[in-house]
């Protein structure tokens, strides 16, 4: 069970600063997050000026920066310029950033990410360093459950897809768009556009084909050009390799719809559809 999202790398190009682009990344990343997305591809057009080319770089780094739990990001992210106005950003409050910091109030089976502190101790964001004998990261962070309280405090390594309810998301860089529709040749894919028909008229399909797949890859264009407009010369194989076309917001009152709020509005109308089928649980389960 996965939902996973393609954005490209032209995602930021219509913010002239970088505050304004981190402010944006914040509206993507909330939206991902309250939807339940597990993982975001940020997809080459070929498009950007050599200037340009940085913007998906950040975009990678703040969406990183925004699952980590706030408790290891100074361990993680070294002050730099591109995390400036990283303080605008909002919580994104899933389970995987919790607010308890009291090693007393653990209990078997709490799940947590640390990073190692030192040899033989990890950060988990707790009022002490939990003794753990392996080495591991002390850059990337690794998903801990609490094996027991007593006598002694016992760590697992478990992996993300090891967790049952919703734990954030993944962010990394890929290669063109028509190389990663191949790849999820065994997901239900899906292109929003506002040339295409509407979600209500292959709702009943979409449901009866992710029954089958239990996933499903959402591709999205980016400012000022949709997903076949960014691939001018491969629109066939695009066409092709996408299984349902549609636009989410009928008869639009806008002459754009901006892509953070393209994420808002389709990704809850697939959550409707569904969400029961390719998304583990959410904060209230």
């Amino acid at each position: 069970m996965t939902l996973k999202v393609a954005l490209p790398d032209t995602s930021l190009i219509d913010c002239p600063d970088i505050r304004l682009k981190t402010i944006k990344v914040g509206q993507i990343a909330r939206a991902l997050a309250v939807f339940r997305v597990d993982e975001i591809f940020i997809y080459n057009t070929g498009k950007l000026s050599p200037r340009q080319k940085r913007d998906a770089d950040l975009l990678v780094k703040l969406l990183r920066f925004m699952d980590t739990p706030q408790y290891l990001r100074r361990r993680i992210f070294p002050t730099s310029a591109s995390l400036k106005f990283a303080g605008l950003l909002p919580p994104l409050r899933t389970k995987s950033h919790p607010l308890q910091s009291s090693i007393s109030n653990l209990s078997v089976g709490t799940i947590r990410w640390g990073v190692q502190a030192r040899v033989g101790k990890i950060d988990l964001g707790l009022d002490q360093l939990v003794d753990y004998p392996q080495t591991l990261s002390e850059r990337d962070p690794t998903l801990f459950m609490i094996e027991s309280v007593i006598p002694q405090l016992s760590l697992k390594v478990i992996n993300r897809s090891d967790v049952s309810q919703y734990w954030g998301f993944e962010s990394t860089r890929t290669g063109s768009l028509p190389e990663l529709l191949k790849q999820s040749n065994k997901t239900t894919r899906i292109g929003f556009s506002r040339k295409a028909p509407m979600f209500k008229r292959i709702d009943d399909e979409l449901q009866a084909t992710v029954s089958n797949t239990k996933s499903v890859l959402a591709v999205f264009g980016g400012p000022n050009r949709g997903i076949l407009e960014l691939f001018d010369d491969q629109k066939d194989d695009i066409k092709q390799s996408i299984d349902f076309w549609t636009n989410t917001i009928d008869n639009q009152g806008t002459e754009t719809v901006r892509l953070e709020e393209a994420l808002m509005i389709s990704l809850g109308l697939l959550n409707n559809s569904v969400g029961n089928l390719i998304s583990q649980t959410g904060f209230y389960d």
